[in-house]
């Protein structure tokens, strides 16, 4: 596959045309592989194994093609949220956040979420993928060995790092380029609190207990490099790789506890295409379990309810949902120039009393207001603002779920997110919130700062009110079909559904918690580690 990624992107329209060509076929037609989703793990996966000219495979994609602006121009990422590239997912009301209801889009269409995200490249910290392989028993989701795929993944563009960083891997890697003065005095900010400033965002402070960093992103010459671009257009038009777009997966088809293909609808129309060798599912956090459950994994009881016929009890399905609880604060700006962008170019990573021993806290700046409805309406932002953006993982008593509204394919799944249920996460937003004032509020960023805009308050009781009104994602859903080797695990080290043969799981559902900082990159090791893994045991 070629390694230019301007070759790629500037297919865009041909890419789209082997595509239209592509996307139609036989009822029951029989592919070695059929990958279901085609966001940043699915691609990668569905890329790898098309390499193997002997191998079929068949990538199946819900929304349309990424031939558009909006994709292209990472300036442009919120345009796409409330459009057809997006799933807008609503979820249930959240009692502990005074029975809010928040937008929950994930992407939708050729890259998916890859493809309409802030174009941030964020590993994972060293004690997040430790932490996997102790889940799993499996020292090959560990830390050093997940450097390794990094290091074939990338081409980073910045300054070396041998150890750490790969060159002429597939995805184009960079520094953030020509920082704002703003971002300057955000990370300068960071500094007077105590956190070391290190060269990269995924060298040495992804082995650290804090820092700060401009950030990483994929992208070239403005382009967005999406894993779809990089592992799979360019393969559009090979014989052994089909591609439907504008198609969604209803259930996976199973007999005697084997998956033998998947029911999907095109155009209205349920077809049936098989697979030969395995059924992996790639729809991401909320996707996967829904056609887990669709397909009769689940747990029995809640699948009996709908009338699915149970075929393997698996009551971790759809729980145990995670996420980046996202705290923003605004502060009024001064005449002082800001950026343009709606991008932040850089982040800070830490740990605090209320959670220690690895960073659990992440921020961002945007050069613009970015809070819920509610936090506006109490507190509206001023007309030139910027807002430091804050966010935590959730403790396990703050963890969400999933669950089937109806057996329809096109009707979205309840989502339970139940941000804050646990009071020692209250605490923790509290102290995130505490560290984002701090440097809202220091010296070098005083020069853009005319006054605190939100909270603008020490009181305890008025910051905890605020953060009830204030909290919402980041659109990092994870883990509702993790591995581990527990009773409530979906899927092993090998990404195996439990119980089932011939069925796996790679996305971002497979992590038993969300990363410190997106899940994009991460979700690029899922696909890779899956390749892998297929390649391991399928010769």
């Amino acid at each position: 596959m070629s390694n230019h990624p301007g070759q790629a992107d500037a297919a865009a329209s041909t890419t789209s045309h082997r595509l239209a060509r592509a996307d139609c076929t036989d009822e029951d037609a029989t592919f070695d592989y059929v990958v279901c989703g085609a966001g940043p793990s699915g691609s990668v996966l569905a890329g790898r194994l098309a390499a193997d000219p002997a191998v079929t495979v068949l990538l199946v994609e819900s929304g349309g093609d990424d031939d558009d602006e909006r994709v292209r121009d990472p300036d442009l990422w919120p345009a796409n949220l409330g459009t057809e590239r997006t799933w807008g997912h609503v979820t249930e009301p959240n009692q502990h956040l005074n029975g809010r209801r928040l937008a929950y889009a994930t992407g939708r269409g050729l890259g998916g979420g890859g493809a309409v995200n802030a174009g941030v490249w964020a590993r994972g910290h060293r004690s997040d993928w430790d932490s996997y392989a102790e889940a799993t028993g499996d020292p090959a989701w560990g830390y050093a060995h997940v450097l390794e795929h990094y290091r074939g993944t990338e081409d980073w563009q910045g300054a070396p790092d041998p150890a750490r960083r790969g060159t002429g891997g597939p995805m184009r890697i960079r520094p953030s380029q020509d920082v704002h003065p703003l971002f300057t005095a955000f990370l300068d900010g960071a500094e007077a609190t105590g956190m070391s400033r290190f060269d990269s965002a995924n060298g040495a402070l992804m082995e650290a207990d804090s820092g700060c960093a401009v950030r990483d992103e994929n992208i070239h010459d403005g382009v967005r490099q999406t894993p779809f671009r990089r592992y799979v257009a360019d393969r559009a038009g090979q014989s052994n790789l089909t591609v439907f777009p504008h198609t969604t997966v209803s259930r996976v088809l199973l007999s005697a506890g084997r998956a033998h293909g998947v029911e999907i609808v095109r155009d209205g129309k349920p077809l049936r295409v098989n697979a030969s060798q395995e059924v992996v599912l790639s729809l991401g956090a909320l996707g996967t379990p829904a056609v887990l459950m669709r397909s009769g994994i689940g747990d029995g009881d809640e699948l009996r309810n709908l009338g699915i016929p149970v075929v393997q009890h698996l009551p971790g399905v759809g729980r145990n949902l995670d996420d980046h609880v996202r705290l923003p604060c605004v502060w009024e700006a001064t005449d002082a120039p800001l950026p343009v962008p709606t991008r932040s170019q850089a982040v800070c990573l830490w740990q605090d009393e209320t959670r220690p021993g690895a960073p659990e806290f992440v921020m961002y700046l945007s050069p613009a207001p970015s809070v819920s409805p509610e936090s506006a309406a109490q507190y509206p932002p001023p007309e030139r603002c910027f807002t430091l953006m804050p966010a935590m993982r959730l403790r396990r008593g703050s963890r969400g779920r999933v669950r089937l509204a109806s057996t329809d394919p096109m009707a979205g799944p309840r989502i339970e997110t139940n941000f804050l249920a646990d009071p020692d996460d209250v605490r923790s937003a509290l102290s995130a919130v505490a560290m984002a004032r701090e440097i809202g509020n220091s010296a070098a960023l005083r020069p853009f700062v005319e006054r605190e805009a939100s909270p603008a308050s020490s009181v305890k009781d008025t910051v905890e009110a605020f953060v009830r009104n204030a909290a919402e994602t980041f659109w990092h859903q994870s883990g509702t079909s993790r591995m581990g080797r527990d009773e409530g695990a979906v899927v092993d080290g090998r990404l195996r559904v439990r119980g089932i043969e011939g069925l796996r799981v790679a996305d971002a559902s497979v992590l038993p918690h969300v990363t410190v900082a997106n899940t994009m990159a991460p979700s690029v090791v899922v696909g890779e580690r899956a390749a892998e893994i297929l390649a391991a045991e399928q010769g």
